[in-house]
């Protein structure tokens, strides 16, 4: 009886994560920096193999809204969001009901910390007040 290498689900898919990160990336540095296709190609290969290696043994999720910072999407939602509109923002935008409050919420934290002063500054410790 031979011993064949059985790849689970979790395999398939990290190596296809990995084989589309090689491409992914070749196809960028071609596009943005103008790179040959040769170079981009060893960039793509070597970047998973950092990936990989870097990252092993690790179990990641990736948010479909990956992105750190407010993109467009967001603040259309964000300017548009009223009552009882969330379920039609969510079909338009093709994201879920509760994505939208999500949104709405980190919109709206990230307005009030630009429009309002912090109460107390970073440095206040209430165990260290005089008394």
């Amino acid at each position: 009886m031979s011993a064949e290498l059985v790849e689970s689900n979790g395999d398939v898919r990290r190596h296809a994560l990995m084989a589309d990160l090689a491409e992914q990336s070749a196809k960028l540095a071609i596009d943005k920096m103008g790179v040959s296709e040769e170079l981009a190609i060893q960039f793509g290969n070597d970047l998973a193999d950092f990936f990989a290696d870097h990252w092993n043994g690790q179990s990641i999720y990736i948010n479909s809204d990956a992105k750190y910072q407010l993109s467009k999407r967001d603040l259309e939602i964000f300017a548009r969001f009223g009552r009882g509109n969330a379920h039609e923002l969510a079909k338009e935008f093709n994201i879920s009901y509760v994505r939208v409050y999500q949104i709405y919420k980190r919109c709206l934290q990230v307005a009030r910390k630009r429009n309002q002063p912090a109460l107390f500054d970073d440095n206040f410790h209430p165990d260290k007040l005089p008394g």
